[in-house]
């Protein structure tokens, strides 16, 4: 049996209280959705030490940016999000390694919450998420993240696929590769009609370590002391936001005060570090054209925005400015206002086979050619490439 869940309702209700500053209903939003977070961080990470890790980052998170969470029924969403993102930064840092106090270590001595369930039940529930957690350990990465989005966090699958970062065939594709491999190893506890997503939804037995009433409410007290000091320190407020461009490389200059981080968002959520070059003023190249949000965070985790257009990068490839016959051979003469990067350009004939300058000189490139058409692969130093065509008529003779 254990505590009914909450609606999405009750808990926007929680929320709107808990951003009032009740800190009783900060500590009803943990043990409402606390298993379900931890649940999904153990079958994405495999290990209970990292999975408390993971979900007590989460809560920090939470906590710090409990004012900017709007409407309150997106609560669940965001918890489901910063869980899979921590879950994500703790599996690329190997090297890190669980720590924890003495007192975090004698909550394996707690209770369980659900005191009422029968062993059977219990070890039943534990065996089938042990085994889920295999199961998902062994499956490739991104398979075992499209399964746990999908089925824990309901995602659709245009969603799971902005997520990651692919198209909407790769995640039905990863999907069915997922389910069919857990289908596969479940056999022994689960019949294989069983369906796979009530099965990872179900898979909520309490962790050894959950907390109890007691100490989840010296947990919100203890987070909460942390945040008025945090409170005390100044908050970022950002000045003049500006885009400068240089030999066809764009960068931003932002002022600021009480920032402890400056970065510029970009719409696609790529993040550009801006860098202090002198107090209150950060700077960060090369940018892309574009639209931006400049955003500063405070070390008490407020933050100020503003927005921010570049349209100072050279983007555009080199142009053909003459091609001419010149002692033999064809001179190509390429234009472009950053530099010719001669080690990206080259020509292709009809038969597909790279033919490289003989020799350069500034933006001028020396050819052995016969008559014929070539394609003609263009690069600055940018890095900004594209493809141009080019006639030879005669030999010696550009066209």
């Amino acid at each position: 049996m254990g505590e009914r869940p909450l609606s999405h309702q009750q808990l926007a209700a929680l929320l709107t209280r808990a951003q009032g500053g009740s800190e009783e209903a900060f500590a009803q939003l943990y043990r409402a959705t606390y298993r379900a977070q931890w649940t999904q961080a153990r079958l994405l990470l495999g290990s209970d030490a990292l999975a408390d890790e993971a979900v007590q980052e989460s809560y920090i998170a939470l906590y710090r940016n409990l004012q900017s969470i709007s409407p309150p029924q997106v609560l669940v969403a965001y918890l489901n999000r910063t869980t899979f993102y921590v879950c994500q930064n703790l599996r690329r840092a190997e090297t890190r390694h669980t720590r924890r106090s003495d007192g975090e270590e004698r909550l394996a001595e707690l209770p369980d919450l659900d005191r009422f369930a029968q062993p059977e039940e219990r070890l039943a529930d534990r065996e089938r998420t042990e085994r889920l957690a295999e199961g998902l350990a062994g499956l490739p990465a991104r398979q075992r993240q499209a399964l746990v989005l999908r089925y824990c966090q309901q995602l659709t699958i245009r969603q799971i696929a902005q997520v990651l970062g692919c198209s909407d065939s790769t995640v039905k594709r990863e999907l069915r590769g997922g389910k069919a491999a857990l289908h596969r190893l479940l056999g022994g506890v689960l019949p294989v009609f069983f369906p796979l997503g009530a099965a990872l939804r179900a898979s909520t037995a309490p962790p050894r370590r959950q907390l109890s009433r007691p100490a989840v409410g010296a947990l919100a007290a203890g987070t909460a002391a942390v945040a008025l000091g945090l409170a005390a320190l100044p908050a970022p407020a950002i000045g003049e936001v500006r885009a400068e461009g240089q030999n066809g490389v764009a960068r931003a200059v932002v002022s600021a005060r009480g920032a402890k981080q400056v970065w510029l968002a970009a719409a696609d959520g790529e993040r550009y570090p801006l860098v202090e070059v002198a107090a209150g003023l950060y700077e960060g190249q090369p940018l892309p054209n574009g639209s931006y949000v400049a955003v500063a965070a405070g070390a008490n985790g407020r933050q100020d925005r503003r927005e921010l257009t570049v349209t100072q990068a050279d983007e555009r490839p080199p142009e053909i400015v003459e091609s001419r016959g010149e002692g033999g051979l064809i001179a190509l003469q390429l234009g472009d206002e950053t530099g010719v990067d001669w080690a990206g350009c080259y020509l292709k004939g009809a038969d597909g086979a790279r033919i490289d300058p003989l020799c350069t000189q500034g933006e001028t490139g020396y050819f052995d050619l016969s008559p014929g058409s070539y394609r003609v692969r263009v690069c600055d130093v940018l890095g900004n490439g594209g493809w141009s065509e080019l006639t030879v008529s005669g030999q010696g003779d550009g066209g």
